[in-house]
């Protein structure tokens, strides 16, 4: 393990990597996480815990681990803050995304450090990701390995996304350039689209990196702020695809918008998605929603119902 000043003595022809790894109440799986970090067959040259205020024993558990973890503590911020306060501590030239709860197959810094070596230009490696706890299913994969076309990959990112956090490593300069991650769910995702405008180079390596764990912790229940950040980060971005399919993906997130909006009785902001979604595409279900909402007494037998769960 490399100290922060070392990190700028080592050979430029093998790039250094840091684990970063954002922890909030994470004290169940981190163990296992740092575990996984350490036992590494190609060994990062840090590897960084940031505490984002918990209130459990994640921080008795990551100082178990000694000087081979550095531990930087901060208020509870968010997932976005707590990356972003991980990429300020370091120097290193590549930041290896890590949350608390998945876990690393051994060679993936090995792999990744490979393709860097051998493609100096590339400003993102991610690898493919499989669930466990719950399920076995894999992750969304992109349809071709190795450095991706940008016309190409744009296509698919903006229809899902293709990139499992966990698994990739990503240029401090490209992070430090966009200004780091927003403070939004699904901060990944939205980075990764600022990153393709900003024309950062992306390479698949479809070898298994990562295993994401689903537990109930991780299974959020704010859709309504999930769909609006994908919408608007879709928004944002739709003049970079053809315009049939900005079109159908901007339709759909407005519909799950306004599906999520009636789950939460924001009746007015139900009423708007649906007509959003009408504009940019017809959809039956859109149409109902939107006259289910004009019918008398819709706002006050929503409220109803919502108060009773």
């Amino acid at each position: 393990m490399h100290s922060r000043a070392a990190i700028h003595e080592l050979s430029t022809d093998r790039p250094s990597i840091c684990v970063v790894v954002p922890a909030y109440n994470e004290g169940r799986w981190i163990s296992e996480t740092l575990d996984s970090v350490l036992a590494q067959t190609d060994q990062a040259d840090e590897v960084v815990v940031v505490d984002d205020g918990s209130t459990d024993d994640t921080v008795a558990q990551v100082e178990r681990f000694g000087d081979a973890v550095r531990l930087v503590r901060q208020a509870n911020a968010g997932c976005a803050a707590a990356f972003n306060t991980g990429f300020a501590c370091t120097s290193a030239d590549f930041v290896a995304l890590c949350p608390a709860d998945d876990v690393w197959e051994p060679h993936k810094l090995e792999w990744q450090h490979e393709v860097l070596v051998r493609n100096p230009d590339v400003d993102v490696v991610f690898g493919a990701a499989r669930y466990f706890g719950g399920s076995d299913e894999e992750y969304p994969r992109p349809p071709a390995a190795g450095l991706q076309d940008p016309a190409t990959f744009w296509g698919v990112m903006f229809e899902r996304n293709v990139i499992p956090d966990p698994s990739a490593v990503v240029r401090r300069s490209l992070h430090e350039r966009l200004g780091g991650y927003r403070h939004v769910i699904g901060e990944d995702y939205e980075f990764w689209l600022r990153a393709l405008a900003a024309g950062a180079r992306f390479y698949y390596d479809p070898r298994l990196v990562v295993n994401l764990r689903l537990h109930g912790g991780n299974l959020s229940s704010r859709a309504l702020e999930i769909w609006e950040t994908l919408y608007s980060a879709r928004k944002e971005h739709a003049d970079a695809v053809d315009d049939d399919l900005a079109r159908r993906m901007l339709a759909r997130d407005l519909l799950r918008v306004g599906r999520s909006a009636v789950g939460v009785a924001h009746t007015d902001r139900a009423r708007e998605a649906y007509a959003e979604s009408l504009r940019y595409r017809f959809s039956a279900h859109a149409l109902a929603g939107r006259a289910a909402l004009a019918l008398p007494g819709a706002d006050r037998l929503l409220r109803s119902i919502v108060s009773r769960r």
